[in-house]
């Protein structure tokens, strides 16, 4: 079941951290939950990475570089 108030804290997570938008902008991301998952987990305490709509993420992510 995907939680559309925990996929904007990933996203919002990601948009503010530098290394994460440095890592997109130098090389294109297929698979953000495989490239960030961890860093979720670590940075967010989320630990139930399938609520997140990772499909979301990425157009969040792509529209911002």
């Amino acid at each position: 079941m995907i939680d559309p108030k925990i996929t904007q804290q990933v996203i919002d997570k990601l948009l503010v951290s530098p290394q994460c938008m440095d890592s997109i902008r130098n090389l294109k991301c297929y698979d953000y939950e495989a490239r960030f998952g961890a860093f979720i987990r670590v940075k967010c305490g989320i630990i139930l990475l399938s609520a997140i709509d990772w499909d979301k993420v990425a157009q969040a992510m792509e529209s911002a570089i």
